[in-house]
């Protein structure tokens, strides 16, 4: 049985953790280790039932050893995901016994499908990619490598997220809008038009802030 790290031990990662737990026992291949982190002291004063093991920028992966990236911000999220996949370190997508799939979705690996989320059906899901709880992807929609998804997102039929974007909790994407690699959309945004490539929106409707 393989032995599962979570990289980033911050509150994000804490929460992955209980949903690694749940997933266990459910027919996962693999066993919680502990946490990857560059702080020391991610963990202090947080009671865990998983260990910190050591830095990311230190660890050399095993052939024992499988990955999830718990890290919200999608350009570190990247880089942390680039560090242990140069050394041959192995992703998983990790879903929790909750989380709801449709016919014919592409999970790349790395993705994390947290409580009640849905993808919904033809759809590809970027590495990396973490659909958080109560967010949705509505059939034929993509989603780049390392966007992060948070919270009751609502992402309609056909849209196109690009490569590490932030949408803030709540946040509603019209069917077919495209949104630009590296743009932030923030909480509670209606997005009725095409996103730039690092643009940030806000509004209802969405609308273009320095």
């Amino acid at each position: 049985m393989k032995q599962l790290l979570i990289i980033g031990a911050g509150g994000l990662g804490r929460e992955v953790l209980a949903w690694a737990r749940q997933s266990e026992g459910h027919g996962v291949d693999w066993q919680i280790k502990g946490f990857l982190d560059d702080n020391a002291q991610a963990l202090a004063g947080f009671r865990t039932p998983a260990p910190w093991l050591g830095t990311i920028s230190e660890h050399q992966p095993t052939e024992s050893e499988v990955f999830v990236c718990a890290v919200g911000n999608p350009v570190i999220k990247r880089r942390c995901y680039e560090t242990i996949e140069a050394r041959r370190g192995r992703f998983i997508s990790l879903l929790h016994r909750t989380a709801i799939l449709g016919d014919s979705v592409e999970l790349s690996p790395g993705v994390i499908l947290c409580p009640y989320s849905i993808v919904s059906g033809y759809n590809r899901i970027g590495k990396g990619v973490i659909v958080n709880l109560h967010a949705s992807v509505d059939h034929d929609a993509m989603v780049g490598d390392w966007s992060q998804i948070n919270g009751h997102c609502d992402i309609t039929a056909n849209a196109q997220i690009g490569r590490e974007v932030w949408l803030s909790s709540h946040v509603t994407v019209a069917p077919g809008i495209c949104i630009g690699d590296g743009s932030y959309i923030g909480a509670g945004s209606t997005v009725l038009r095409n996103v730039e490539p690092g643009e940030k929106v806000f509004g209802v409707p969405a609308r273009r802030i320095e």
